[in-house]
């Protein structure tokens, strides 16, 4: 079971945003640099967030760069995912085959766990990430999200 990547780096480049922006623009160079993420990669997610509406595009040398377009409460983290066209999902390995019965209810619960990431993906919101960072129950270091 792997959150895809393109959903962990869109979530932070989100997070990034809404924390370092505060209704300022943040470029794509300082997203890169503060997460030691590829700048071609981070301007990938960039756009695809871009194209969903979440967020905007700011033109101008000092003050161009991009910016949350709706509060990071409006923001679920299905929505991230969505965006970058990776849904959150367990499936059972395709590779696996015992016995039909035992594999049909592995499948059935694979869909349930699913199902719940789900649900908790349409709940959990970019303020509430926010939240767990000035909280200290996750930290951010020289910019990262750990």
């Amino acid at each position: 079971m792997k959150l895809p990547i393109k959903v962990h780096y869109a979530i932070v480049i989100m997070t990034d945003i809404a924390v370092q922006g505060q209704g300022n623009t943040v470029t794509g160079n300082d997203i890169a640099h503060r997460q030691n993420i590829s700048f071609p990669f981070v301007s990938q997610i960039l756009n695809k967030l871009k194209h969903a509406g979440l967020l905007e595009s700011v033109r101008g040398g000092v003050l161009g760069g991009y910016i949350l377009k709706g509060l990071p409460s409006m923001v679920t983290i299905k929505q991230i995912a969505e965006a970058v066209e990776a849904p959150i999902e367990i499936r059972p390995s395709e590779e696996i085959k015992t016995n039909q019965m035992i594999d049909e209810i592995i499948c059935s619960l694979w869909e349930r766990i699913t199902e719940k990431l789900e649900n908790i993906s349409e709940n959990v919101t970019l303020e509430d990430i926010i939240r767990w960072i000035s909280e200290g129950i996750v930290t951010m270091k020289e910019g990262v999200a750990s």
